[in-house]
């Protein structure tokens, strides 16, 4: 049976995911910085002793990071610089991570564990559903369900979360760390408060994904599309991707012009412009 303590403990997951999903969402506001410099890592510290994880003295990192950031202005282009502006050092959409493109089969399997829990897509929303905070957001809603639904005798959500941990987060975030370990390098004593952040991340998925009891045949099929879309990141487009893909442009009668320009450059090149990922949907300083 679930004791009162069980039941907090699924509400702070909750609380500590939603906190690094607000964290890594663009600061645009003001009070975003504020919330980021004066109480995230109070209260990331205070949950992740309660829960367990590792992560102290990555708190600590971040804590000297962040307080080395001198405004709103600084901690923006730090940002943008990082995850947003061409060519942007770290993909914030983490599906390219797993996929080796930009809306592959990892972000249609994440639109389907939203869609099998409810969660639709937002009017305002303005980014593709991989978006590392998407993610971490809805990891922090199932949590809070499933608190919710044991204390009142429901059924749990469609979605375990320490299942959607195992399969996406977890195989993402290591790659993305690394990318943010390349970036601190070429910066070199300048602070960088996301890679902290991103490694106290670590230490609560290493302490919460667990897989999910699948049949041997299912598990097998699984390997084989993850080792699928590995080798495909791995191995990046191809003058011979790039050929075919014109040949088949080509074959509908579509422009292939597009295809000279880097992709990085092609949102620049067109006249469009980055859209801000949509905003967690419970109350938060970091916002």
């Amino acid at each position: 049976m679930m004791d009162a303590r069980n039941l907090e403990s699924l509400a702070e997951r909750g609380e500590f995911y939603l906190c690094l999903a607000r964290a890594f969402l663009t600061p645009v506001q003001p009070a975003a910085f504020a919330g980021l410099r004066d109480a995230l890592a109070d209260d990331l510290a205070e949950l992740g002793e309660s829960l367990g994880y590792t992560c102290a003295g990555d708190v600590a990192c971040y804590r000297e990071a962040i307080a080395t950031i001198p405004d709103h202005a600084s901690l923006l282009r730090l940002y943008s610089s990082l995850f947003v502006a061409p060519p942007r050092s770290i993909q914030i959409n983490t599906g390219s991570y797993l996929d080796g493109a930009v809306n592959g089969g990892s972000v249609a399997a994440m639109d389907e564990a939203y869609r099998r829990c409810g969660v639709a897509r937002d009017a305002d929303f303005h980014d593709l559903s991989d978006h590392l905070s998407v993610q971490l957001e809805f990891v922090a809603l199932l949590y809070f369900r499933s608190a919710e639904t044991i204390a009142g005798g429901a059924p749990l959500p469609a979605v375990r979360p320490e299942h959607f941990l195992h399969d996406f987060v977890s195989r993402w975030l290591p790659h993305f760390i690394g990318d943010l370990e390349k970036d601190a390098e070429n910066r070199g004593a300048s602070p960088n408060p996301y890679l902290p952040l991103a490694r106290i991340l670590a230490a609560a998925v290493a302490h919460d994904a667990v897989a999910e009891a699948l049949p041997a045949t299912t598990q097998r099929a699984h390997k084989a599309i993850s080792k699928a879309r590995h080798d495909r990141a791995e191995r990046g487009v191809t003058d011979e991707d790039m050929a075919f893909i014109a040949r088949k442009l080509r074959e509908k009668g579509l422009s292939t012009d597009h295809l000279a320009i880097p992709p990085e450059r092609r949102d620049e090149a067109q006249g469009y412009s980055r859209g801000q990922p949509p905003g967690p949907r419970r109350g938060s300083r970091y916002e």
